[in-house]
């Protein structure tokens, strides 16, 4: 009689155990802040990678580059909602490719209200849904 307690604890104690072990695991909660690598704009490809680069500071500064020329701006952010400011640019001109790409990113910019990240990307959405720029996240430049 003693070894069926014995036994049913120990199957108790396991149970109890292999829960608490396979619990789900609690996500990692995403956040903007970081440097973004444009890999679409208005589902068009960007032309050359790692060119058109978006960095969100945690001060609610946004730069970068829109592919030829340098980008600032502000941004601000409530749950999913993402409005960025007046963008200023420099003005060196590059290849014809480059300048439209550039100017479809910034027009998409202009356009964005909402975002969502998952696994590393960034869609960014305008007030009606459609998809204006996919991104994702740069890996850290090694420091020097």
């Amino acid at each position: 009689m003693i070894n069926i307690k014995r036994l049913a604890l120990l199957v108790a104690i396991t149970i109890t155990l292999s829960a608490c072990n396979n619990s789900p695991a609690v996500p990692i909660q995403e956040k903007l802040p970081g440097s973004w690598l444009v890999e679409s704009i208005q589902d068009k490809a960007v032309l050359i990678k790692n060119i058109a680069r978006l960095n969100f500071d945690q001060k609610n500064r946004l730069s970068g580059s829109a592919s030829c020329n340098n980008i600032s701006s502000r941004y601000s952010l409530q749950n999913n909602s993402l409005n960025i400011g007046p963008i200023a640019t420099t003005r060196k001109m590059c290849a014809p490719g480059l300048m439209a790409q550039e100017s479809r990113l910034l027009q998409a910019l202009a356009k964005v209200k909402r975002f969502q990240l998952h696994n590393g990307e960034l869609s960014m959405y305008d007030q009606q849904g459609s998809l204006q720029i996919k991104a994702k996240r740069a890996k850290p430049e090694p420091s020097t």
